[in-house]
């Protein structure tokens, strides 16, 4: 914490030593010619000794532009497929100019390499303003909180992972981007308490898509999501820092001369604070830390180099020291006290570099190179010991019938290395009518991995399970039966290959404007020889009528090929006979536009089926998952999903979502037919709402709330046909209060150290509004009888976060 105090203070010093200048603002609105909407992220620069400096507009088209004083200055509007528009001031020291701009859409240069913002609804593409993500209420705040919020299909029953589930997939089944580049994330980890800090900065984000499926070939062949994220390249110096009770950030953006442009990102998360609260006995000690940069040169007009790098720290310790946890229902209580002896002490260290060279030969060609390389090294150690007492209830919390006494060993030294590399090229070419994608890739792995895992239990002195004898019969002493046991060593070196060819049309007709996407992917893995070819399609269809609708149908083949945990079994044994996971999908979607109380609204209706085949089946359990490593199971999920978006609260974006869902599979051999998935999750509905207190612009408040009704569970190690109970529904709401100290437009600071800053705020955030003791999994416990019980392990309770906020 006091390394963050002494950078927030060392940029201070070092920007009031700035040279003070003479200023003046432009501000306005740009709005579109013919639909007369204001348009966001048009680009608005002026040039300073060859330097570009500027501003992007915002949702609601408005932007403010700081400008020298008493100076001719030429002032460029640009968005892509229009006409860029110029215009020259001269303003005086504090003078504020109001403009506002209207942009043509330029039909001869329409073809553009840069695809227009608006093609996102033809995608199926839902857009998040990276803004959002700095205003979000809950204790995993960031790009992946609003995911589970906006995202259709989306739903999460953790509040400490960043993990989601889309329309019935699991975690592993969603691909993540940033800046082109495909994003891993940790293999070992098994509960939300051991997440670090997500791979994405939100501080250094400047564009986000997200698709819940029916996404283009253009993306990966995972079978659920893709988020596409896009990292900022900064025209000016800028940069942000917050402290607060769960950690910290720094974060700087500027040029360096005119031709390089730099972003760095200093992250520190600690969930002891609030990992305290959930078992006050026990000691948490969770340290994440990590560092990201991304540079660009631009050594001309057409050609630039990048690099992404990022290193993260995440260690987790854990000394579990009594638990006492009353569970059951009103005809059958039972508590359970539990001693423990031994700790957990867990890392996942990452390292991660990416070039990136660009290359524009003319205005229609765009040609990218990557070249990444991802390591990750991951520990897991564990002895744990606990003694329990397992005791029904009687009436009045009185003493009762004592159900087991009990001893379990719980231990665990499993380790893994995994590097992964990567050469990557893209390109895309804009025709008359729309555009031309392509991509070849090559990548290679080593995994490196380590097993030792088991679990022993007894109960009142006899290992579990126990044969009863009879009195007076002569027996040997029964040797103990460990369960739950994992032990391997592998290491497994395999190459992957994939390519894409996309084909993009635009038709203009009397009635309607129509939009084709047509490709196929194909890969080939040498672990297997498996080929793959996956062709999808979409069509959207933009009827000119009064009010704003397109409607969109997508089909395709998404063919998810094992990554190293689809193909290791419960005992740590190599299938190498395995095969990708299939998928159709099949959805119909429509959006539409509107206003309401002169206010702009969005909604959002989609169905879709998927049919699966060649599943491997899994158990869930937190957020690990372990897979059966065999191709033996045909599934299905199926749904409808509704988005309502807008702005309640004038000026201020709001939204409600919600989802219906069923997603079933039918294991071979089984001989018991379809069964629900371990993701089965019937409805779920999400809400979030700002609101500020009238005549106080500077007070506002942000709520998450989220409901899911439960997934399905069964006892630990029985077969997965036996997973016919719920788990209890999923209900929280967690409150962020914003209040505004500082910004640009405040005079009692401007003769101040605190005129540097642009802005400061306070957030008092509430968690668990409601104290609703969700559950997150079980731990099994058996009595002297081999009867399981499932004792819950319960998420964070209601709780209060302070965080304080810096922009510079």
């Amino acid at each position: 914490m006091n390394k963050f105090f002494t950078y927030i203070i060392l940029i201070l010093a070092l920007s009031s030593g700035l040279k003070a200048q003479q200023i003046a603002t432009i501000a306005g609105i740009i709005t579109d010619s013919v639909t007369q909407k204001p348009m966001d992220n048009v680009n608005i620069y002026i040039l300073e000794a060859g330097i570009q400096k500027g501003v992007v507009s915002d949702k609601n088209g408005r932007f403010n532009l700081s400008v020298v004083a008493n100076k001719n200055v030429e002032v460029t509007f640009s968005y892509s497929g229009y006409k860029h528009v110029r215009e020259k001031f001269k303003l005086h020291n504090g003078e504020r100019k109001e403009v506002h701009i209207v942009l043509t859409e330029d039909k001869i240069n329409l073809p553009s390499v840069t695809i227009k913002t608006e093609n996102y609804r033809n995608e199926g593409i839902t857009k998040i303003e990276p803004e959002w993500a700095k205003n979000t209420a809950g204790p995993t705040s960031g790009i992946e909180t609003i995911i589970k919020s906006i995202g259709e299909g989306t739903s999460s029953n953790n509040e400490l992972s960043s993990q989601y589930s889309v329309r019935g997939g699991n975690y592993d089944e969603n691909l993540v981007y940033v800046n082109d580049i495909e994003i891993f994330r940790p293999f070992l980890i098994r509960s939300g308490q051991q997440e670090g800090l997500s791979f994405v900065n939100s501080d250094m984000v400047s564009d986000i898509s997200f698709s819940s499926g029916g996404f283009d070939a253009k993306y990966g062949d995972k079978m659920s999501s893709v988020l596409d994220i896009k990292y900022k390249k900064p025209q000016e110096f800028a940069g942000s820092a917050s402290i607060g009770l769960l950690g910290g950030s720094l974060h700087m953006e500027g040029l360096i001369g005119n031709k390089i442009s730099y972003q760095i990102g200093l992250r520190n998360k600690t969930n002891r604070w609030l990992l305290s609260k959930m078992d006050p006995d026990a000691y948490y000690d969770p340290v994440f830390y990590d560092i990201q940069t991304f540079i660009t040169y631009d050594f001309n007009t057409k050609t630039s180099l990048s690099f992404l790098g990022n290193y993260a720290i995440n260690n987790y310790k854990f000394i579990p020291r009594t638990k006492n946890i009353p569970f059951g229902s009103i005809n059958e209580m039972y508590k359970l006290f539990v001693a423990f002896e031994g700790q957990e002490e867990d890392s996942f260290n990452s390292l991660f570099g990416a070039l990136m060279l660009n290359h524009n030969p003319n205005k229609n060609l765009s040609l990218k190179f990557i070249a990444s390389a991802f390591k990750t090294n991951e520990s897991e150690t564990y002895d744990i010991q606990g003694e329990y007492w397992l005791n029904e209830i009687g009436i009045g919390d009185t003493a009762g019938y004592n159900k087991g006494i009990g001893k379990y060993i719980e231990h665990a030294r499993n380790k893994l290395q995994a590097n992964i590399f990567n050469i990557e090229h893209k390109g895309i070419f804009s025709l008359s009518n729309g555009s031309l994608m392509w991509a070849l890739k090559a990548q290679a792995e080593i995994i490196d991995d380590k097993q030792r895992e088991w679990k022993l239990q007894d109960s009142a002195g006899y290992s579990i399970p126990y044969t009863l004898v009879e009195i007076g019969q002569d027996n040997d002493p029964a040797v103990p039966v460990l369960q739950n046991v994992f032990k391997s060593t592998n290491n497994i070196p395999s190459l992957r290959f994939s390519a894409f060819l996309q084909r993009e049309w635009k038709f203009y007709f009397d009635k309607a404007t129509m939009f084709l996407n047509t490709g196929i992917r194909s890969s080939l893995w040498t672990f297997n020889n498996e080929f793959l070819a996956s062709p999808r399609a979409s069509l959207s269809v933009k009827p000119l009528w009064k009010q704003d609708i397109l409607f969109r149908v997508a089909a395709g083949i998404y063919q998810q090929s094992p990554f190293y945990r689809e193909y290791r079994d419960y005992t740590g044994a190599i299938n190498y006979d395995i095969k990708s996971q299939k998928s159709a999908h099949f959805v119909l979607s429509a959006d539409w536009n509107f206003q309401l109380a002169n206010r702009p609204f969005r909604f959002l209706s989609s169905l879709y089926y998927k049919y699966m085949w060649d599943l491997i089946p899994y158990n869930l359990d937190n957020v690990r998952i372990r897979y059966s490593a065999k191709n033996n199971a045909v599934g299905y999920a199926e749904g409808i999903d509704l988005r309502l978006f807008g702005q309640i609260i004038e000026g201020i974006d709001s939204w409600i979502t919600m989802s219906v869902m069923e997603t079933k599979e039918d294991i071979d051999g089984d001989n018991v037919g379809y069964i629900y998935r371990p993701t089965d999750q019937l409805f779920t509905m999400n809400i979030s709402f700002e609101d500020y207190i009238p005549g106080m612009p500077y007070c506002r408040a942000y709520l998450n709330f989220g409901f899911g009704t439960g997934y399905p569970f069964a006892p630990d190690g029985t077969p997965r046909d036996d997973m016919h109970s719920l788990r209890p529904k999923y209900l929280r709401a967690d409150i962020a209060f914003t209040f505004r100290i500082k910004d640009e437009q405040t005079k009692w600071a401007n003769k101040t150290f605190l005129k540097v800053i642009k802005k400061i705020w306070l957030n008092f955030e509430w968690f668990n509004v409601f104290s609703n003791m969700n559950v997150v999994s079980y731990m099994w416990i058996k009595d002297i009888e081999n009867n399981p019980h499932a004792v819950p392990n319960y998420l964070s309770p209601t709780q209060i976060n302070v965080k304080l906020n810096f922009e510079f």
